[in-house]
């Protein structure tokens, strides 16, 4: 049967099929707002602003790839070898995994979203989109039923339960299981913005001019109006028209109607619209073009606020969705996550930044920045810096410098050194004179050495430092020893002693 409706033929089913009822005057086009506009998610989408928001929401959440984890929160731990990455990353053979993903969240933005899976030998192989106007959920009973229609009014070709069906409702307003749609939800701000777009497409094809209205003294015949004003449409309409001269005959008169889109303030309006779409679909209003909407300058910033606020929520049902699936995910400790640090990559500069301070912290290797960076490992890239850049080292202490001091005393008989350990300091002289050298390279070789010889000036009061010449060169590697030698008048050696 045929029904003859305002927005054309309707057919339905309820004469042959009585699972399909003659649908309501609410369901012929949409639902009915304050501003007389019906309004449908097709109408919506027509509003640049609103489908700019779907789109980013969308497409922006399709571009995250999914990864699997076992356990949640700070216990999560990636599953690369999971069986059902290869699943949801490939869902079917027919379609790319962006297109599926989009026209799920777009699904769930209309009010629910429906997974039909595809099984063999009760394993899922494969994963279809169903129209959320072709299906009609059925939670009135023990097990929910999904009933499956070729077209939105047409008969019911089939009904699965959750063993063929994942269902992933959006915003739950009117009932707990089923969600609304955004549009619906929101039909009287959405219709006067359709109202308002419809009041300007019909005043610029009425070529931008204000309304008229023509007089005439006398008491024309209704043939004589109706022919004065097709006359003068004819002549005057459309933006074709514009600027020809009107003449006016058989004292007829034209007034014109003192209306135009600057005193209604139609710019401004519109941005007030832009505006409540954004705040509908929880999209920062300078994504979608508002150049004087706050944070618009810093996109690092709009990005943070667009995940937290706008993406997380649609994310979580959708991951949620998924996981709660037993055929999916028999294993409850496995979680699917949808991936969003392509959208958190900062700006090149700000982000190598980050990277040397990590290097140099101690906790990220080379090969793992350059994983992030999209480029191949490099040979011993896989080792953590052990001695962070300003900082101290990460499995152990350092040991601390040290010096050894040389104290030689000419003057005295025999002659003695002194050797100590000691932090490094400056040379300094003494008046004995005793002389401290910073610590040589040192060795466990210790050689005897001979009676330096030491040319000291006369004492004065400023006093130069000697020039030492040490032969051979003693070197020593740590703790504390004393040699001494003895000589007799002639420089012969009569005792040597080392202790330690």
């Amino acid at each position: 049967m045929i029904l003859a409706t305002a927005h054309g033929d309707r057919e339905s089913f309820a004469a042959f099929d009585t699972s399909t009822p003659i649908p309501r005057p609410s369901q012929w086009g949409g639902v009915a707002s304050h501003a007389g506009k019906r309004v449908d998610f097709a109408g919506a989408a027509g509003l640049p602003a609103f489908l700019r928001g779907v789109r980013l929401v969308c497409e922006t959440a399709a571009q995250m790839p999914p990864m699997v984890f076992r356990g949640e929160g700070r216990e999560a731990r990636p599953e690369p070898q999971a069986p059902q990455l290869e699943l949801l990353r490939r869902p079917n053979s027919d379609q790319a995994r962006f297109q599926l993903y989009a026209w799920w969240f777009a699904s769930m933005i209309r009010g629910n979203a429906y997974i039909l899976k595809v099984k063999v030998r009760r394993e899922v192989r494969a994963l279809y989109a169903l129209h959320p106007a072709c299906v009609t959920p059925k939670y009135d009973a023990a097990e929910p039923t999904f009933e499956i229609r070729q077209s939105p009014m047409g008969p019911i070709k089939a009904t699965y339960g959750r063993d063929r069906v994942i269902h992933i409702p959006g915003i739950l307003v009117d009932h707990p299981f089923i969600g609304c749609s955004v549009v619906e939800a929101h039909r009287n701000g959405i219709g006067t913005q359709l109202a308002r777009e419809e009041f300007e497409g019909r005043y610029l094809a009425n070529d931008g001019t204000p309304g008229v209205v023509l007089k005439h003294p006398g008491n024309q015949s209704e043939e004589q109006r109706l022919a004065i004003r097709e006359s003068y449409q004819a002549r005057h309409s459309g933006s074709a028209n514009a600027g020809r001269p009107a003449v006016m005959w058989g004292g007829w008169e034209l007034e014109t109607i003192a209306a135009t889109l600057d005193d209604a303030q139609f710019i401004e309006q519109k941005r007030f619209g832009l505006r409540e779409i954004a705040l509908m679909l929880g999209v920062p209003p300078g994504l979608l073009g508002d150049p004087e909407a706050p944070g618009a300058d810093d996109p690092e910033k709009e990005n943070m606020r667009f995940l937290t606020y706008g993406l997380s929520p649609w994310m979580s049902r959708f991951e949620q969705g998924l996981a709660a699936d037993p055929d999916l995910f028999p294993d409850p400790e496995l979680t699917v996550e949808l991936d969003p640090r392509q959208l958190l990559r900062s700006a090149m500069q700000t982000r190598f930044t980050a990277w040397r301070e990590a290097r140099q912290g101690g906790w990220i290797t080379a090969n793992e920045i350059r994983a992030e960076e999209g480029r191949e490992p490099v040979e011993g890239g896989d080792e953590l810096q052990q001695t962070p850049v300003g900082g101290a080292p990460n499995k152990q202490e350092a040991a601390q410098p040290t010096a050894q001091t040389f104290n030689i005393d000419a003057r005295s008989e025999p002659a003695k050194v002194e050797i100590t350990n000691e932090a490094p300091q400056a040379p300094k002289v003494e008046m004995n004179p005793e002389i401290v050298v910073p610590a040589p390279v040192v060795n466990n070789t210790v050689q005897a050495a001979r009676a330096p010889e030491v040319h000291v000036p006369a004492p004065v009061v400023n006093v130069e430092a000697p020039n030492v010449e040490v032969s051979p060169k003693v070197e020593l590697s740590t703790g504390s020893r004393t040699i001494s030698v003895k000589r007799d008048r002639k420089g012969n050696v009569t005792q040597y002693r080392q202790e330690s």
